[in-house]
């Protein structure tokens, strides 16, 4: 491969290309290495409206009301199976997945047919040719703008299709994190010699050789040791994209505010929950005061420098800036979260299973969900929660402190999709509670006067006692 894709310390893109062209490559790369590969397994929740209403307390609204009704979702830049993970969580939307490559598609139809998903369309396009107008509830792109020509214009395209009342969840790559993948990139590059035809035969082949003789860092589960079990889509997506860009906190926020968005909060979802807080924690008094006055945008800045590649993926939620609701920062989010009435959220999980014959079919049982167990240290909190006490009173009778670290770790640990063990209890759940009691009672007391109806005199003969005159 030609080292004329290097361009700057923070891209692998080539110079002067077009979209286009661009979109050409990348088709080629991901109809060689779809990405990614086929799970072992796809979860359906029961409830239909759990994820949504997840979906809403990660943006801070108790009500649930920021996304509701029947809601049409683009998946832009679906790969294999993201848009049918969509269609599974969000059974009662409509969900357009949108990609370049034809063999990604035809994994991800055949893997929606195995699983009986009606709710899903797909469609071989590029994001940057859609006509779409102001269509979306939803927009969901992760891991996709930083692979073209200039992500600014291709987000230009995401937020034209979003309704002005509308949320995109976006994900591109931490400049830090990426920091190993990108230079690992330009040194096949280089191997590459200088001609213009791309061999990604031949470059996966290198990179493994490398990748087997030279220990490497930061690169996630990638060992020498691993490196021929591992599978090529994935090695591929590490080691050899041909297009790659990465941001930090400060330079993505400016890019959304170019393309007409409001960089709204990080998402917490199943794929980061090993660094779920971009809030840090100090031992120092003063050091976490100064730290938590800053305004969000400032603080998660000052954890994506400090932690460097640790800090958690560049995935945040959007909206636009010409949109009718307000933003909250996270620390009214967290004093609305005391003011809230919470109970248990709970269904049930059935799980789709693929069998030696590569085919998913469903388990025989159905699972509680959430699966796993509670964080211990907030488990006395889930316990007190019974949709009557707000979570402020439930703080105040376990004797935590309301500080913002506190309650912002207890919002995010107990009330996110990575997290779901609370729902909010909405004024209308508690007048429809309040009529619900009002109702038994009067259903007892209208029994209580039946049985005394349907009682028979009966005659009752005194014994040692005169006439009464």
């Amino acid at each position: 491969m030609s080292n004329q894709f290097m361009t700057s310390d923070d891209n692998t893109v080539v110079p002067g290309q077009s979209q286009d062209s661009v979109d050409q490559t990348n088709a080629r790369f991901y109809g060689r290495f779809p990405f990614p590969w086929r799970p072992q397994k796809f979860d359906r929740l029961i409830d239909p409206h759990f994820h949504t209403i997840m979906l809403n307390q990660n943006l801070g609204d108790w009500t649930h009301q920021t996304l509701s009704g029947r809601l049409k979702i683009w998946v832009a830049g679906c790969g294999t199976n993201q848009a049918v993970i969509t269609a599974l969580n969000f059974p009662e939307a409509q969900v357009i997945g949108s990609d370049l490559s034809k063999e990604s598609l035809e994994l991800g139809a055949r893997t929606a047919q195995e699983l009986g998903v009606k709710n899903l369309e797909l469609r071989r396009e590029s994001i940057n040719q859609v006509p779409y107008d102001e269509e979306f509830d939803y927009v969901i792109c992760t891991g996709v703008i930083h692979h073209n020509a200039n992500p600014e214009t291709s987000l230009q395209k995401l937020t034209g299709a979003l309704k002005r009342t509308g949320i995109m969840e976006l994900m591109v790559y931490n400049r830090y994190e990426r920091l190993p993948t990108t230079a690992f990139q330009k040194a096949i590059r280089l191997l590459g010699g200088e001609s213009k035809a791309v061999d990604y035969e031949a470059d996966l082949a290198r990179a493994k050789k490398i990748a087997s003789e030279i220990r490497l860092t930061n690169f996630g589960n990638v060992t020498e040791a691993n490196v021929d079990e591992l599978p090529d889509c994935l090695l591929a997506d590490l080691l050899i994209q041909p297009v790659e860009n990465s941001y930090t906190v400060e330079s993505l926020e400016d890019m959304g505010a170019r393309c007409n968005l409001q960089m709204l909060y990080p998402c917490y979802d199943m794929f980061d929950v090993g660094s779920i807080s971009w809030s840090m924690s100090f031992s120092d008094a003063g050091l976490q005061a100064a730290y938590d006055a800053l305004p969000d945008m400032k603080r998660w800045q000052v954890t994506n420098h400090l932690l460097f590649e640790r800090s958690p993926q560049l995935w945040f939620t959007f909206q636009r800036k010409d949109g009718p609701r307000r933003r909250k920062e996270e620390k009214e989010i967290c004093d609305t979260f005391l003011q809230t009435r919470f109970k248990r959220a709970a269904t049930a999980q059935r799980s789709f299973i693929r069998q030696q014959d590569d085919l998913y079919k469903p388990s025989d049982r159905q699972l509680p969900y959430p699966l796993a167990q509670p964080p211990k240290s907030l488990q006395q909190v889930i316990e007190l929660a019974d949709g009557r006490r707000t979570m402020g009173e439930i703080f105040s009778e376990i004797g935590v402190k309301t500080s913002f670290q506190n309650v912002n770790n207890a919002r995010l640990r107990l009330s996110t999709t990575a997290f779901p063990y609370l729902r909010a209890v909405s004024e209308v759940d508690t007048r429809s509670r309040q009529e619900t009691d009002e109702q038994v009672r009067l259903k007892i007391e209208a029994g209580k006067l039946n049985r005394f109806r349907t009682i028979e005199p009966k005659s009752i003969t005194q014994k040692g006692y005169g006439r009464w005159d």
